[in-house]
């Protein structure tokens, strides 16, 4: 049998995501990163969406449920408490 080596060409950082869009079955996810050394005219740091993910529906729905298993492993460490992790309100319609 045949084993796959993974190996990891590029790592990409973001501060967050700034926006997902979902078209029949891909899901692009555009990553967002704070440039502090700009300023808006209202003097917060500019945000810059830089880069963007896109995946099939089944490869999203599957890193939600890694993210939530990582987000549970932090919380039975006591890395994270239950009431710091942000409840997402449903929404009926996806961007």
């Amino acid at each position: 049998m045949k084993r796959r080596i993974e190996t990891m060409n590029q790592e990409i950082f973001a501060d967050g995501v700034s926006a997902v869009h979902v078209t029949g079955n891909l899901v692009r996810i555009d990553l967002m990163t704070v440039q502090p050394h700009l300023k808006s005219d209202n003097d917060q740091p500019v945000i810059e969406v830089n880069r963007r993910i896109i995946m099939p529906l089944e490869g999203f729905i599957q890193s939600l449920a890694t993210q939530e298993n990582i987000v549970k492993q932090l919380i039975e460490a006591g890395v994270l408490k239950q009431n710091n992790v942000p409840e997402v309100p449903p929404s009926d319609k996806a961007d």
